[in-house]
């Protein structure tokens, strides 16, 4: 005690000597004011170097004591650039004129062709800088952009390395995004690093998009990477290491739990054939020696309790690696970057590399002469087993024979192997064995290679003698190619499987043993030019300015493919196709060209920079309409408008308001994505061969080939017709701002493909495809922020605070439905992600309600799902009862947090995103389009392991308040079977929130880092995908629109890393 007291002392007399020394310096007072002289309250005033600080007051005024000679005040406010004053120890009274940051006041946003101040653009577009992205952990681009940016909607597909990008959509459009990067176009942003972006813009209103014309009506995503800037050069380092694992996945029975459930479930069935009446009747399926065997911790007799899920989704490893440099004079600028992404998937033998190189130079190299150029190239390696991951969540189910769908498919009572082979599940409707862990370790590999290689260069020319007269001419080239190869060999072992009491040898579930090591490679490739030349001139007259824009740009495109395939080959260590006889189709290919052309203008003027208005046309071609004919040409303009109320005299009074504008705009765009090339040719395609023997001469196998549709010469641009109003505010010099949009999107003459079945009445022969449908989009789009700062021990405590909410609602107004339709089948009127499914009421609770009711095929049992009957006829069929309803399978209401704060060199930010009216659908959807039972809706489905949620909640004689269909294996004719397919029981709403990202920084004082000749030093931690809230059954992954039976889940990263700067 003696020793804290006298510790305790010593602290009292260094604070209390401290402080007198403190008093000892000079005091500094003052006023704090703007440009105009008024008072500007909440400006920290700090000594560079210490804690000693504070705020002035609400009439600007402030006193700082303690200030030593040779020390620097600080004085720093949001809005307003830095101020600093050296302290000679004579200074006592120090008032400060702080002048406003050009760089809020002049924000500028790339747009299409181009870059406008944020104060006088007048559509609607969002817009972040690149330095937001770096605050997540996420692999590539698309995953960072949802809940950061109003208005857009984000998917991931699934969580395998390489494979884990988001599908992007803007405003509740039915096909993604159109990306332009560094001013032309591309097919995809996800392979570029997001350590080289400089900013990301949103056109999402007609106006901002329509001089893109082509595709244009989806929105489109301007990505802009850095430049360099002049100075001495600047080297900076990133490292991350981390962690990943499944962020959402459900939880399965083990061995005992398994035996339980399945022989309440037979016994259920027994009873509901009638076999038995009461549970003492049964006689358990599993018994309970077979239960000890289980726990024995023995697996050589054949009995285990194993957890196939964690033996097959382990730990994942994840790292990034980026160094730029970047630097050079005020003619002569450049940036270069070389970026790695290595990740080892959290299943064995799935893996992704990624190597990313970028470079671009700025030169004035002579008078009114400005040359910039930029080079990158992405290298990648992929590899994963010789059977695939699962399906996309966004379409078709594909979980077939999938890793993740064999591991759902193990018995978790069976040992990893028996008498040295591997064990496995035979399905009750297929006769092949599944089993993930040869399918990973013994089963050849899929190896991938892609490279991807860009040029662009731009050369503009100032006019002389004509003030804002700019002449620019730029190309672009890309180049790409995929090398696959893809090496099957047959397991090294047979499958052990336990069926009926017994054991059983099966081979690989390929059924390849007639084909042995087979091989399959192939390449592809593509090449895009794009070339455009423009003028552009802008002057100011007065309290009139001026921009018109007039461009021209042409693309060509064309790609290709080839592949060949071998069998039987000798070796798997010597992967050739010389080495192997050719398979039943040896080779395949297939090549694609496309070309477009566009005129553009666009005329910007404003008044006094109150009054402005912007017009556009875009006028373009596409080769996949007909001829030099109109159809094959689109014209397609776009007018806006905005009143800056801020600037009026009689608002000079409003001192607090930094801008406040309404706008509007209304544009035609048009599209061509949906249909494949040359649909107004007649076209051909292989078909089976034709044997021909002619009366005399001998037999031939001759080749043929069946045409692909009826051409339509009249085909034209699906057209989009898009209107948007909208205000802007921000006050308190930039501590408040707001961006609100409504908008409505009617898209037309949608290229429709067109089915067969017309009766001759009705004309015969009709055209594949037409521009026929129709649908609408309407919603709203919100983002406000909120930044400031206080002083806090002495330091200031800068704090964000920003939100963004979309809603998009939309609805089929023309589709060719057939004219005898059911209203409830009808899909006009419906959403455009609508499912088709029974109406269901609950569960049969008594025979008596079963008897009152109407059921679908056999009679139902209690537990079973109840059915409700439309059209009254007293049955439960498909063609009048299934309707089509529910809401779309994407949020409607998209929605997202970000905060953040930064002191005394921590830094810390979170992401909050989330979704709200939609449904997410437990059933899957098959290759045949149907909504269906899957391991989620239906028990023992094909006699898998179920998730645990189902069966504890399921009805049976020992839970009659079950939530869930009947206990059943599914096996039996009864109608437990029918309790999986599509009805609304099994469309839960899917509202989330998720904390998608979080991180968590220090920045080591520049004292301590000057000494080691090192600019800058942070440490970070992060994480993404952290922790989700909703109401779905546990495991299910609310940003997926659906679910399958087998799929590889998006991915919790929990990582690490350094910054440094030299």
């Amino acid at each position: 005690m003696k020793a804290i007291y006298k510790n305790l002392l010593v602290a009292l007399i260094f604070l209390l000597g401290g402080a007198a020394l403190s008093y000892a310096q000079p005091t500094i007072r003052g006023k704090v004011v703007d440009a105009q002289g008024q008072p500007l309250p909440g400006v920290a005033v700090m000594v560079v170097g210490t804690t000693n600080g504070t705020l002035t007051d609400d009439a600007g005024n402030y006193n700082i004591s303690g200030v030593k000679k040779g020390q620097v005040v600080l004085f720093t406010s949001l809005g307003f650039m830095d101020q600093t004053f050296d302290c000679d120890g004579t200074i006592s009274n120090l008032d400060v004129t702080m002048s406003e940051d050009a760089n809020l006041l002049e924000e500028t946003i790339v747009v299409g062709y181009g870059v406008q101040k944020k104060s006088s653009m007048t559509s609607a577009v969002s817009a972040m800088k690149g330095d937001e992205l770096l605050k997540a952990p996420a692999t590539n681009v698309s995953q960072l952009i949802a809940g950061k940016l109003s208005g857009v909607s984000s998917v991931q597909e699934s969580g395998e390395p390489g494979l884990d990008q988001a599908s992007l959509r803007i405003r509740g459009a039915q096909y993604g995004a159109k990306y332009v990067v560094d001013g032309f176009p591309v097919d995809n942003i996800n392979d570029i690093d997001p350590y080289d972006i400089e900013s990301i813009s949103v056109l999402k209103d007609g106006a901002s998009a329509a001089v893109y014309g082509l595709q244009a009506a989806n929105g489109i995503i301007i990505v802009t990477t850095k430049k360099g800037a002049a100075g001495k050069p600047k080297i900076t380092y990133n490292a991350t290491f981390g962690a990943s694992m499944n962020a959402n996945f459900p939880e399965f029975m083990d061995g005992p739990q398994f035996a339980y459930y399945y022989n309440v479930a037979d016994m259920m069935d027994a009873m509901a054939r009638g076999d038995i009446t009461s549970p003492e009747e049964y006689t358990p399926y599993f018994t309970s020696e077979q239960v000890k065997l289980m726990t024995n911790g023995d697996p050589t007799d054949g009995w285990d309790n194993v957890n196939y899920i964690d033996k097959v989704f382990k730990t994942g490893f994840t790292q990034k690696h980026n160094v730029t440099v970047s630097g050079g004079t005020d003619n002569s600028k450049y940036f270069a970057s070389f970026g790695y992404l290595g990740q080892e998937g959290n299943i064995d033998n799935f893996s992704y590399d990624r190597y990313n190189v970028r470079t671009n130079v700025e030169s004035e190299f002579a008078k009114y002469f400005k040359f910039t150029m930029g080079l990158s190239g992405v290298f990648s390696n992929r590899q994963t087993p010789g059977f695939s991951s699962g399906g996309s969540d966004t379409g078709y189910e594909a979980g077939w024979l999938s890793i993740p769908k064999m591991t759902i498919m193990m018995h978790p009572y069976l040992p990893e192997k028996y008498e040295g082979k591997y064990t496995g599940v035979v399905p009750n409707n297929i006769a092949v064995a599944n089993s993930p862990l040869p399918a990973i370790y013994d089963s050849g590999y899929k190896k991938t290679r892609g490279i991807d290689v860009t040029a662009n260069a731009t050369l503009t020319f100032d006019v002389p003698y004509v003030k804002g007269l700019q002449l620019k001419v730029s190309g672009a080239f890309d180049y790409g190619a995929t090398m696959n190869k893809n090496l099957n060999t047959p397991f090294l072992n047979k499958i052990m499987v336990y069926k009926n009491g017994g054991w059983s040898e099966y081979g690989d579930p390929r059924q390849n043993e007639g084909t042995g090591v087979s091989l399959g490679e192939g390449t592809s490739y593509y090449q895009r030019m794009t070339g455009q030349a423009g003028a552009t001139y802008s002057n100011t007259f007065g309290k009139h300015f001026v921009e018109i824009l007039a461009l021209v740009e042409l693309n060509d495109y064309k790609s290709n493919a080839h592949s060949a395939y071998a069998k039987l080959l000798p070796f798997a260590e010597l992967p050739e196709l010389s080495f192997g006889l050719p398979e039943e189709g040896p080779i395949s290919g297939w090549s694609d060209a496309w070309r477009s052309a566009g005129y553009v203008f666009r005329a910007r003027y404003n008044w006094d920079e109150r009054y402005l208005a912007e017009f556009t046309g875009r006028y373009d071609g596409s080769y996949k309409f007909a001829g030099m004919r109109s159809t094959r040409w689109g014209f397609f303009p776009s007018a806006s408008a905005a009143w800056n109320i801020s600037k009026e005299p009689w608002m000079s009074g409003a001192t607090f308001l930094d801008d406040l504008k309404i706008r509007g705009s209304v544009a035609l765009l048009g599209n061509d994505l949906p249909t494949s090339a040359y649909m107004f040719l007649k076209t051909f395609a292989p078909s089976s061969d034709v044997i021909y023997k002619p009366y005399m001469g001998n037999t031939t196998v001759n080749p043929s080939y069946s045409d692909r549709g009826v051409p339509n010469l009249d085909l034209t641009w699906e057209k989009q017709l898009s209107y948007n109003v909208g205000f802007d505010f921000s006050m308190w010099n930039g501590k408040l701002s707001m961006e609100v949009d409504a908008f409505y999107n009617y898209v037309f003459d949608m290229l429709t493909y067109q089915g067969s079945g017309f009766p001759p009445s009705m004309g015969g022969y009709f055209m594949s495809v037409i521009n026929k449908n129709a649908y609408d989009v309407k919603g709203i789009d919100v983002m406000i922020s909120h930044k400031n700062h206080f002083m806090l021990g002495g330091k200031p405590f800068q704090y964000g605070v920003s939100a963004t909410i979309t809603y998009a609602k939309n609805r089929w107004l023309i589709y060719p439905d057939e004219p005898n339709t059911d209203a409830i089948r009808k899909v006009v009127g419906t959403s455009l992600d609508a499912f088709y499914v029974w109406v269901a009421d609950g569960l049969f609770r008594s025979e008596e309600e079963i008897d009152n009711s109407a059921w679908y095929g056999n009679r139902p049992n209690i537990g079973d799902i109840k059915y409700v009957d439309l059209n009254g006829d007293g049955l439960i069929n498909e063609v009048g009862d299934k309707a089509r309803i529910g809401r779309s399978n994407r949020p409607q209401l998209t929605y997202g947090l970000n905060l953040d704060f930064a002191w005394n060199g921590i830094d810390f930010n979170a992401q909050f995103t989330g979704g709200s009216l939609f449904d997410i659908s437990l059933t899957g959807t098959y290759y045949n389009g149907n909504d269906d039972n899957t391991i989620w809706t239906q028990t023992f489905k094909e006699g898998a392991n179920s998730p645990l949620f189902l069966v504890e909640n399921a009805y049976s004689v020992y839970n009659p308040d079950g939530t869930f269909p009947r206990l059943t294996l599914s096996n039996t004719g009864g109608h437990g079977g029918d309790n999986g397919l599509a009805s609304t029981f099994w469309l839960r709403d899917g509202t989330y929130v998720r904390l998608k990202s979080a991180q968590l920084g220090y920045t080591f004082p520049r004292k301590w880092t000057e000494k080691i000749k090192v600019e800058a030093l942070r440490f970070f931690v992060e994480g993404q995908n952290l922790f989700t809230i909703d109401g779905l059954p546990e495991g299910i992954d609310p940003e997926s629109p659906g679910v399958n039976n087998g799929y590889y889940p998006q991915q919790r990263l929990l990582m690490g890393g350094i910054t440094l700067t030299f």
